[in-house]
C-alpha cells in the first residue's frame, strides 16, 4: 500500500526539477522521473471518452506513454503499463492516475510518490477527488528570473522559449494563479507554499519546514542530492536539467539584473506586480520610475515579430507534446455528431 502522494505545483523554469531531485533523495519518497504522464496521459484521457477501450486514440496515448517510461524507466515497467492498460474492461482516469503514479514504479510501492508536473493546477479537482490525503508543494519563483531563463532558452534575437514576453508572462501568471487557488481552497494543512529563492538560499531551514508539512524528518542525502543516480542521469550537459548534477547553487537568483534591460525588468513589473507583491518579491522600479502605459503595450506590439522568431505562430501556446497532438487530432471519435449535414 502506497503512502499519500505529493503533487509539486510549479512553473515551467521555476525549478521544479530541483525540488524533485531534492524531495526525491529522502528514503521515504520515490519521485517520478520527468515523463509528463499526468499531461501527456490524464490530461489527454478526454480524447477516448467516446471511443472508450476500443478508440484508435488510446493506442496513440499508450505507444507514447510507453515510449516515455521506457525512456526513462526501463522496457519493464513501459510493458507493465502497456500489459495493465490492455486488461482494463474500461478506462478510468482515476484508476488509471493511482496505476501511473502509485502502482506501476516497483520503487513507488510503500512510499510517497512525488509527482512534478508543470500543469498541477490543471487537475486539481480531480487530483484532490483521486487521492483525497495527497499534499501539494506550491513553489514560486521571481518572475524577471523566470523571463531571463526562457530566454536563455533560446539564444537568438527576441529568442523566448514560449514565443513571446507577453505569452511567457501570462503562462506565469497562470501557473501562480492556479497555485494560490489551491492554497487558498485547501489551506497550509495541505499546500505549502516556498519561493525557490528561499529553497537555494536558506536550504536547510526551508527544508526541514517542509518535511515537517510532509511528515517526515529531515534527511542529509537531501542536501546531497546532486551526488544520486537519478540526478546524474537527468543532468544531460547542456539542457535545461544540467545543474542538478551540481552542488546547490546557493545564489541563483536575482540574475535579471545582469540579465535583463530595463525595459524587459519594467514590462515584468507591469504585467505581474500585483503577484510579486504577494509573493513578497520587491519592485525595481517604483514611484516616479513605476512602468508606464508603454511598459504594457510594448509586448503586445512586438509579439508578431517574436513569434515569427521563435516559429511559434500557433493562435495559443502549445500544450504539451505537439507530435502527439497531430497524432490524437488524427485519430479521436468526436464527442457529438455534426451539427448539420450539409
Amino acid at each position: 500500500m502506497s503512502a499519500a502522494p505529493i503533487f509539486l505545483i510549479c512553473s515551467e523554469r521555476s525549478g521544479s526539477n530541483l525540488i524533485a531531485s531534492i524531495v526525491g533523495e529522502h528514503p521515504s519518497v520515490y519521485a517520478h522521473p520527468p515523463y509528463h504522464l499526468g499531461r501527456d496521459l490524464i490530461m489527454r484521457l478526454h480524447e477516448v471518452a467516446a471511443g472508450g477501450k476500443e478508440s484508435a486514440a488510446l493506442d496513440v496515448l499508450k505507444r507514447s506513454a510507453a515510449m516515455r517510461i521506457g525512456k526513462y524507466r526501463g522496457d519493464e515497467e513501459a510493458q507493465r503499463f502497456s500489459d495493465w492498460l490492455d486488461s482494463r474492461d474500461e478506462i478510468v482516469p482515476a484508476e488509471v492516475a493511482r496505476f501511473v503514479f502509485q502502482d506501476m514504479p516497483l520503487d513507488a510501492q510503500g512510499k510517497h510518490a512525488f509527482i512534478k508536473e508543470n500543469n498541477i493546477h490543471q487537475m486539481l479537482f480531480f487530483l484532490v477527488d483521486c487521492f483525497p490525503d495527497a499534499k501539494f508543494i506550491f513553489q514560486v519563483r521571481d518572475p524577471r528570473d523566470f523571463l531571463l531563463s526562457c530566454v536563455a532558452r533560446r539564444k537568438r534575437w527576441l529568442g523566448n522559449k514560449f514565443g513571446s514576453v507577453r505569452n511567457a508572462m501570462n503562462v506565469w501568471r497562470e501557473d501562480q494563479l492556479g497555485g494560490l487557488t489551491a492554497y487558498g481552497l485547501l489551506g497550509p494543512q495541505r499546500v505549502f507554499l516556498q519561493r525557490y529563492e528561499d529553497l537555494v538560499g536558506n536550504f536547510e531551514p526551508t527544508v526541514t519546514r517542509l518535511c515537517e508539512f510532509l511528515g517526515l524528518d529531515f534527511d542529509e542525502r537531501m542536501h546531497k542530492f546532486h551526488e544520486a543516480d537519478h540526478a546524474q542521469k537527468l543532468a544531460v550537459r547542456g539542457g535545461p536539467r544540467e545543474n542538478l548534477a551540481r552542488p546547490l547553487m546557493t545564489a541563483n537568483f536575482r540574475k535579471y539584473r545582469k540579465g535583463l534591460s530595463r525595459g524587459q525588468v519594467k514590462i515584468v513589473e507591469a504585467y505581474n506586480g500585483d503577484l510579486m507583491d504577494r509573493f513578497g518579491y520587491p519592485r525595481e522600479y517604483t514611484g516616479l520610475a513605476k512602468p508606464g502605459f508603454f511598459s504594457t503595450l510594448r509586448p503586445q506590439l512586438t509579439e508578431p515579430l517574436e513569434r515569427f522568431v521563435n516559429s511559434d505562430m500557433r493562435p495559443q501556446y502549445k500544450f504539451g507534446n505537439s507530435r502527439l497532438k497531430k497524432q490524437l487530432d488524427a485519430n479521436v471519435t468526436p464527442l457529438c455528431p455534426p451539427l448539420w449535414d450539409d
